[in-house]
C-alpha cells in the first residue's frame, strides 16, 4: 500500500478513513513497525514505511468543521446508535504517545488537522467520561459546553494520565506499585525533570503508552473505555 504525506492546507484532498472497531485487533497488529515518527523540522522519509505528519493543535476556541464520513456508527443497548469520531475509533488514523506533548501527535495521510476541531461524537456531547480499565480509580471527564471535540478528549486523556501520583494514591498492591516504579525509572531515566517529578499514573500502565482507541462501555452506561497499546 502506497501513502503519501497529508496536507493540511487543501481541503480537497480531505479523506477520512473511519475503521470499523471490529477489526482493531488485526488492523493495529498489522501497522505495527510501519510508523516512522519524524520531527515537524525535519520531515525526511523513511523507505517502505508510510509517512506521517506532525500536526499543530487548534485553538480551542477554534469552531468545529462537521464531515459526516470522519465518524463510525456503533450500535448500543440503549439507544438507537451513536457515532464515534474516526480518530479516536480504533485504527491506524492516529499516532498519539500519552507521555508526550500533544504537538507531536501525528495523523495519517489524508486526515488533515481540522480533524481535531470535530466533534468527537455525533449527536454532539457536552460532557463525556472516560475510564480506564487498567486505572479504576482515574476517571477522565471531558468538558466542553459547545460541544465535546477530538481535541479536547486527546488534551484531557494526556492532562489526566500525567498527573503526579499522591502518596496514599500508591496504596496499590506492591506488585502493580513496583511495576509502576520501574516503569517510572525506564521512562525518566534520560530526563531529569520528568524524574523529579516522581511516578506518574501513566506509569501504571507500564509500557502501553500509546492511544489504542475508545470503546463504549462494557456495561451498557453513557461512558467511554479507554485502550493502550505498546506500539502502533
Amino acid at each position: 500500500m502506497n501513502y503519501r504525506i497529508g496536507s493540511p492546507a487543501s481541503s480537497s484532498n480531505h479523506r477520512s478513513w473511519a475503521v470499523h472497531s471490529a477489526q482493531s485487533s488485526s488492523n493495529i497488529q498489522a501497522i505495527q513497525g510501519h510508523w516512522s515518527a519524524l520531527p515537524a523540522s525535519s520531515p525526511l522519509p523513511i523507505p517502505n514505511t508510510p509517512l506521517l505528519h506532525s500536526v499543530s493543535l487548534p485553538h480551542p476556541n477554534a469552531a468545529s468543521h462537521q464531515s459526516p464520513m470522519s465518524y463510525q456508527h456503533s450500535s448500543t443497548s440503549h439507544s438507537s446508535f451513536i457515532v464515534l469520531h474516526s480518530l479516536l475509533s480504533y485504527g491506524p488514523n492516529l499516532r498519539f504517545n500519552i507521555t508526550r506533548d500533544l504537538a507531536h501527535v501525528q495523523l495519517r495521510p489524508g486526515c488533515p488537522p481540522t480533524m481535531l476541531q470535530e466533534f468527537a461524537v455525533q449527536p454532539l456531547v457536552s460532557h463525556m467520561i472516560i475510564t480506564v480499565p487498567e486505572l479504576p480509580a482515574w476517571t477522565i471527564e471531558v468538558v466542553n459546553p459547545r460541544g465535546v471535540t477530538v481535541n479536547d478528549v486527546l488534551a484531557k486523556i494526556r492532562e489526566t494520565l500525567n498527573r503526579s501520583v499522591a502518596p496514599h494514591e500508591m496504596q496499590r498492591s506492591s506488585r502493580a506499585v513496583n511495576a509502576a516504579i520501574d516503569s517510572f525509572r525506564a521512562r525518566s531515566r534520560a530526563d531529569s525533570r520528568e524524574h523529579a517529578q516522581g511516578v506518574k499514573r501513566v506509569d501504571f500502565l507500564g509500557p502501553k503508552f500509546f492511544f489504542a482507541g475508545l470503546a463504549r462501555a462494557r456495561d451498557g452506561s453513557d461512558s467511554w473505555e479507554i485502550h493502550f497499546s505498546q506500539s502502533v
